[in-house]
């Protein structure tokens, strides 16, 4: 393994792990706030005290996701390789909605508020699931790294190598691009077509 695959993996690993964290925090405050009836407050609020630290740590939870998933994405982006977040939006909102249907049916009382609003969730992550799921299973079982690649992948991938060629050269651009292949193709990334292949696009590309 190249120094430069574990760099990859230890960014994205390390991103991934920040992101499932957050949304992790972010479900057991919720689960805390509805064991005490679905609101708490400061003092003076006329709201039942917040239990433990989840008046801090849910704001926290929120922009910290937020930010880890940029991280993420960037990760992925920078490093070529496949990408999660398609689970993110579904993740959120499937466990969301499944609290509200869990605290909605406790204690052998049905509260038909707590049930809509799960339902409502289940299918604000559900539908999204079920457009990702083509994307996914053509990544992860066919191996098409590059299929369908989401807009977010895509977009990040363009803004940071535009800003990583600003005030470079097209001959260093080529001479890295030509580094980077001779080192997947040495790592067993690329067989000696891919290789070929790509090697004869980047060097008409640094020639036009």
């Amino acid at each position: 393994m190249t120094w430069e695959r574990v760099r990859a993996t230890i960014g994205v690993g390390i991103s991934a792990l920040l992101v499932v964290s957050a949304l992790t925090v972010l479900n057991e405050c919720m689960r805390a706030v509805m064991s005490i009836g679905g609101s708490c407050g400061t003092a003076g609020t006329g709201l039942a005290p917040c239990p433990g630290n989840t008046a801090g740590l849910l704001p926290a939870a929120i922009w910290g996701g937020l930010i880890f998933l940029g991280l993420y994405v960037w990760q992925t982006a920078s490093h070529n390789v496949p990408s999660f977040v398609s689970l993110v939006w579904p993740a959120l909102f499937i466990s969301l909605g499944w609290n509200f249907l869990d605290y909605g049916i406790r204690g052998g009382v049905v509260s038909a508020g707590s049930l809509v609003c799960g339902v409502v969730f289940v299918l604000m992550g559900g539908i999204p699931l079920i457009w990702a799921l083509p994307h996914l299973w053509r990544v992860y079982a066919l191996g098409h790294i590059d299929a369908d690649k989401p807009w977010h992948v895509t977009a990040t991938g363009n803004a940071f190598k535009a800003v990583t060629r600003i005030g470079r050269s097209p001959s260093e651009d080529m001479a890295d691009s030509l580094e980077r292949l001779d080192r997947l193709h040495k790592s067993g990334g690329l067989d000696d077509l891919e290789y070929a292949k790509a090697k004869d696009k980047v060097i008409r590309e640094g020639k036009s």
